[in-house]
């Protein structure tokens, strides 16, 4: 089992390990400016000569947060390397931490899942069963049975029975669950007290974010005489200059080029959200159009699944304050 409340180095080297692991294997799309400099800083600091402009300032660490432990999307990603080793599947272990729910299940279907990401269901399964080796175990799996399966040392036909049938206990107590199940009233006791010591909720002691600091912008929208005007709020640049050794520009050049490609990625998308949603920027939620991901990604010449790590990574200053970029979609009412 996992330790929680851990020590304010350890979480800060647990970062540091991660940046330079997105960096590698994800990309930078699917973080914010925040992060995106955090990891870049590390990044220059490896690499000589290269020149990292526009990052904020560090966010100095927070005492109470760390104290309060990891959150549950901090505590995966830390060992994703080790949970998820091919870097190419990386993003599809990203989608299925952004659809975990308070108890640490993945509760929408995954065939769901794929077709709104443009994702193969055979891959996202295959991802999806190297995190359920995550510890706590019952994580990131798709209902209790299933949960509490996963925290068992070994699963009898009997036992698989009662916990496929599970949901008639709540319903109806031990005596409906031994009939859903096709047990006797003593199988069903044995097996309930077999599950008694076990963990239904395996996400409940991680810390709820409810101590994070704010939210940064990574983009600026604000009315012009022209209409809504888009900008990074947090500019990021990289530079090498001519004379750097070869193996620093070649270890430097794709980093520069990701960082451009989300720059401008990031500037596309805002465009279409201003001109999309100049309502919704003017009037408020009342005026928000049907708007999706696909939409958007099809208009951009984008993947869906990019668009939707960026909509998920960053967040807008505007006059009505800082939002993030989801609550710039609707799907039109049926």
């Amino acid at each position: 089992m996992i330790t929680l409340g851990q020590p304010l180095r350890q979480t800060q080297s647990q970062r540091l390990a991660l940046s330079r692991d997105l960096l590698r294997g994800i990309g930078l799309m699917a973080l914010s400016g925040s992060e995106i400099a955090e990891a870049l800083r590390e990044a220059a600091a490896e690499i000589p000569g290269l020149r990292l402009r526009g990052a904020p300032p560090p966010v100095a660490p927070q005492e109470d947060i760390a104290a309060e432990g990891p959150s549950l999307a901090e505590h995966v990603l830390a060992q994703l390397p080790r949970l998820v080793p091919a870097p190419a599947d990386r993003p599809l272990a990203l989608t299925l931490i952004e659809a975990l729910d308070a108890r640490g299940f993945v509760t929408q279907p995954l065939a769901t899942i794929a077709r709104a990401q443009g994702l193969a269901e055979a891959d996202l399964a295959r991802v999806l069963a190297q995190l359920q080796r995550i510890e706590p175990r019952g994580l990131f799996t798709r209902d209790l049975g299933e949960c509490l399966a996963l925290q068992l040392d070994r699963v009898d036909p009997t036992m698989a029975r009662l916990l496929a049938a599970l949901p008639a206990l709540t319903e109806g107590g031990p005596a409906a669950l031994a009939r859903a199940a096709g047990l006797s009233d003593t199988q069903v006791a044995q097996g309930l007290a077999a599950l008694r010591d076990l963990d239904p909720r395996p996400a409940a002691g991680f810390s709820t974010g409810t101590h994070a600091p704010p939210r940064i912008a990574d983009l600026r929208l604000s009315p012009g005489t022209a209409g809504w005007q888009v900008a990074l709020e947090t500019h990021l640049s990289l530079s090498l200059p001519p004379e750097a050794p070869r193996s620093a520009q070649s270890r430097a050049r794709p980093l520069i080029t990701a960082l451009e490609r989300r720059n401008a990625a990031l500037l596309a998308l805002g465009q279409v959200l201003v001109r999309e949603q100049a309502g919704f920027l003017s009037e408020g939620p009342g005026a928000l159009r049907p708007l999706t991901r696909r939409a958007v990604a099809a208009e951009l010449g984008l993947h869906e699944s990019t668009i939707s790590r960026l909509v998920a990574a960053n967040a807008a200053l505007t006059p009505r304050g800082v939002l993030a970029l989801g609550s710039f979609f609707a799907r039109a009412p049926h």
